[in-house]
């Protein structure tokens, strides 16, 4: 069990050094580039506004598409309440005609007598 945890954890740090160098690298090729830095600066900024407008329509599609589910999940949970409350309404109706039919009968009291039964 415990090589498992190890396992997992050397994994982690494995990603870990895997994203930080990928970063570094990216970082240092962007410094060491052939062209000015205004250039460079302008690309950057350019990838930026692009990268955000991108994010900004994820996340208005994300946002359209949780308000969606949610109206349907309302919708549903809607429904699902009013069948219940029918069906529990229709099961006290039918427990009422079920007292209102069932005949009463008599018990059987026997005559009380002064007499026991080994008397």
């Amino acid at each position: 069990m415990g090589q498992d945890h190890s396992s997992d954890d050397s994994c982690w740090v494995t990603t870990f050094v895997f994203i930080s160098g990928f970063i570094l690298g990216a970082g240092a090729a962007i410094l060491m580039a052939p062209e000015p830095g205004a250039s460079l600066r302008g690309r950057l900024a350019k990838g930026a506004r692009t990268a955000q407008e991108e994010f900004a329509d994820v996340a208005n599609e994300t946002k359209e598409a949780f308000r969606s589910i949610s109206q349907d999940t309302q919708r549903t949970v809607k429904q699902a309440a009013s069948r219940i409350t029918s069906a529990v309404e229709a099961t006290k109706q039918a427990v009422i005609a079920d007292e209102e039919e069932t005949p009463t009968t008599p018990s059987f009291n026997p005559p009380e007598t002064d007499k026991g039964p080994f008397n």
